[in-house]
């Protein structure tokens, strides 16, 4: 009976070993999420500038809610990522703020990085203890743009960055946050612009693989579906196929069985018009055998919270 017992606990033991860890990344925009914290930008105020006591509380209150909404979507036990990459963020401080006071210091990382956004969207990465970031790339907002266009010389609207995490057990890979060029006013130019930015991404993430470690995840908002839309005909190509790049490179769209089957990312709360998949997760080939559930995440919450639902990845990590 002893030796039964035995042999069924190693078993167990080995099996459960076996089946290793998974790690959930997750890309979320945060629609003017900067606007959060009109309360406490409105009291740095002159004096005779500031708002009546009535239309502070108002906007106070409306605050909170919104806090409290995306506070909601995020903490859900169906969601909490271990790495969360946000769109259109606010600032660091702000963030930190929000960490602290709405999500109870959730995440021990809480990172906004530069880039060149004139309209407080910038792009930020959160991780839960027991990750840590081993190197930071967020320098490439300042690379140059090959043609001049509305913002200057500068090629990136916002991101991309680069973090090397290290998971809890040890395992090492590169983790990215990007939001490309909007179509607000989008045209031949702004096509081939956001078309630039996704052949420069590709050759990032090319390079961070090629120097190791190999594992490379991109995720973010790309402002662009899979496939031809207005303009990228003439534009040279489409953006997501430029982001994923050549097929010999070997990069993964993670999201595409969810744009198959015809999913949405981008909701744009009530209206019908605004239904598209336009925030994209991206491996590198080493990750091929790691990809476990990718998913929309849709909980109370996210069709107030945002314009933009979540979508998330669990990769699949052996101990």
């Amino acid at each position: 009976m002893r030796l039964r017992v035995c042999i069924f606990l190693l078993t167990s033991f080995v099996a459960f070993t076996a089946r290793g860890e998974t790690i959930t990344c997750a890309t979320y925009n945060v629609e003017f999420f900067y606007k959060h914290f009109l309360p406490s930008q409105l009291a740095t105020r002159p004096s005779n500038e500031k708002l009546d006591a009535d239309t502070m509380r108002d906007i106070r209150e409306m605050a909170d809610k919104e806090n409290w909404e995306t506070a909601m979507v995020i903490l859900d036990p169906q969601f909490a990522p271990d790495i969360l990459c946000i769109e259109e963020c606010c600032e660091q401080e702000q963030l930190e703020k929000f960490n602290h006071s709405w999500l109870k210091d959730a995440y021990k990382t809480v990172m906004v990085f530069p880039g060149n956004s004139d309209r407080h969207q910038n792009v930020a990465m959160m991780l839960k203890p027991g990750f840590k970031v081993v190197e930071k790339k967020d320098q490439y907002y300042r690379e140059p743009d090959s043609v001049k266009n509305e913002r200057g010389d500068r090629l990136f609207a916002r991101g991309p960055a680069f973090c090397l995490v290290e998971a809890p057990n040890g395992y090492r890979f590169w983790v990215g946050v990007t939001h490309q060029k909007s179509k607000f006013g989008n045209n031949v130019d702004v096509a081939k612009w956001r078309n630039r930015e996704a052949k420069r991404t590709h050759q990032i993430m090319m390079e961070l693989s090629k120097a190791g470690p190999s594992d490379v995840l991109l995720l973010g908002d790309m402002n662009d579906e899979l496939g031809y839309q207005e303009f990228e005909l003439e534009a040279g190509g489409d953006a997501i196929t430029t982001l994923v790049g050549p097929k010999e490179d070997g990069v993964i769209l993670a999201t595409k069985p969810l744009i198959d089957a015809g999913e949405i990312s981008y909701g744009g709360y009530w209206r019908p018009d605004h239904r598209s998949f336009i925030d994209q997760i991206l491996l590198s080939q080493s990750m091929k055998d790691r990809i476990g559930e990718v998913k929309v995440f849709k909980g109370q919450f996210t069709p107030v919270a945002s314009d933009h639902y979540p979508v998330y990845i669990k990769l699949k990590i052996d101990k």
